[in-house]
């Protein structure tokens, strides 16, 4: 087998675990929960969200074709996504072609890096201010077609609890 045949065969595996996976999530019912599906560690320490909490939620949204829901549960993450695919899509194409070629149309500096760290940690501080209009960062805002967190607490609605 020559090393081109293993990169498709291997870029094949990978296609197909993720587009399973994709599936997997798409059809797959988030308000009950599952055992593939693990909960954020950091958040059932500390109580507070991580950078990475509502990605899952996210990733179901977009998979859904909804934008919104999917920014509403990780702004950041969605934000990010394209600069992801598209420097995952030319690193693709680097290895295939056994070519060296430049991710970016710059020369990265190592203040930009820190910039990025800087921006995740002012994200992560902020959406966890328990206050308008920062709590609309926290990844439990959720639309009506996507389930409510296991983290959250039902809120109760007065117009509700009235005594018939």
């Amino acid at each position: 087998m020559t090393s081109q045949s293993a990169k498709w065969i291997a870029t094949g595996c990978s296609l197909l675990v993720l587009v399973i996976l994709a599936l997997y999530l798409a059809t797959g019912d988030l308000s009950k929960g599952s055992r593939f599906l693990p909960r954020c560690g950091f958040h059932e320490l500390t109580g507070l969200y991580c950078p990475g909490c509502g990605n899952t939620r996210a990733s179901y949204a977009l998979l859904h074709g909804d934008v919104g829901s999917a920014i509403g549960q990780n702004a950041f993450f969605v934000l990010s996504l394209p600069f992801l695919i598209l420097g995952a899509g030319k690193t693709w194409y680097a290895w295939m072609s056994n070519q060296k070629i430049r991710l970016l149309p710059f020369r990265w500096k190592w203040s930009y890096s820190l910039v990025i760290i800087g921006m995740l940690v002012v994200f992560t501080i902020l959406r966890n201010v328990p206050a308008l209009p920062f709590s609309w960062l926290a990844p439990d805002r959720v639309a009506s077609n996507l389930p409510v967190s296991e983290h959250s607490e039902p809120k109760e609605d007065s117009s509700l609890l009235s005594e018939h």
